[in-house]
């Protein structure tokens, strides 16, 4: 007899897996290229990696209180290694985290990004940020 799933089942399993294949990338990013960038108006290695955690620590606050940027801001990670070990603990964080929210509450609609750039829904966000993820995973 098989567990009966949850609302989130779906997107957790998805995000897992988006989650495992990025930190795949980012175990395979070269400490000593850190400052290396494709272009100058790019980020460099060092903080595209560090992206990653640092965007997703703010998202996942941005889901549980409607707001972007009211938390405190992680420090950036020196390492991939350092930066991997913090991102798993973050993304932890989020699944943890979400695992209690309520339909009701996935539907709820917030400004995450102010007035300017409109509501959408929490599970909206969520979403997001995955194609946010997947989006600088291939740069």
């Amino acid at each position: 007899m098989s567990t009966p799933s949850t609302h989130l089942d779906p997107l957790i399993k998805t995000g897992n897996r988006i989650h495992q294949q990025t930190v795949n990338l980012m175990s395979a990013s070269p400490n000593d290229k850190w400052g290396w960038r494709t272009c100058d108006s790019a980020m460099t290695l060092g903080e595209l990696v560090n992206h990653f955690y640092l965007s997703e620590t703010g998202l996942v606050d941005a889901i549980l209180t409607g707001k972007f940027g009211g938390g405190q801001k992680p420090e950036p990670k020196a390492t991939a290694e350092e930066t991997v070990a913090a991102f798993n603990k973050a993304h932890d964080g989020l699944v943890a985290a979400i695992s209690d929210l309520t339909p009701e509450q996935l539907a709820e609609e917030i400004a995450p990004f102010g007035e300017k750039y409109g509501m959408m829904s929490r599970k909206t966000l969520l979403h997001s940020m995955q194609e946010h993820e997947i989006h600088h995973r291939g740069q």
